[in-house]
């Protein structure tokens, strides 16, 4: 996980499971549109700015929820 993404999620007070971790940082993207493609197979749509990268879904609570259900 990059650390600007790391210092966003500690600032904001966000505490995340080792598993939640790791998904995330396979969720980071480069691209709004390459988080949107993910989106779509996480069955929940957007995407929202995480740094200098994108994650997919609106925001990082239906990011969790979305993936707790692909497992």
């Amino acid at each position: 996980m990059k650390p600007i993404a790391l210092a966003v999620l500690f600032s904001a007070g966000v505490a995340l499971a080792p598993g939640a971790a790791r998904a995330q940082a396979n969720d980071m993207f480069p691209s709004k549109a390459a988080a949107e493609k993910r989106a779509k197979e996480l069955k929940c749509s957007g995407a929202f700015a995480m740094g200098k990268d994108w994650m997919p879904c609106q925001n990082f609570d239906v990011y969790e929820k979305a993936v707790s259900k692909e497992k």
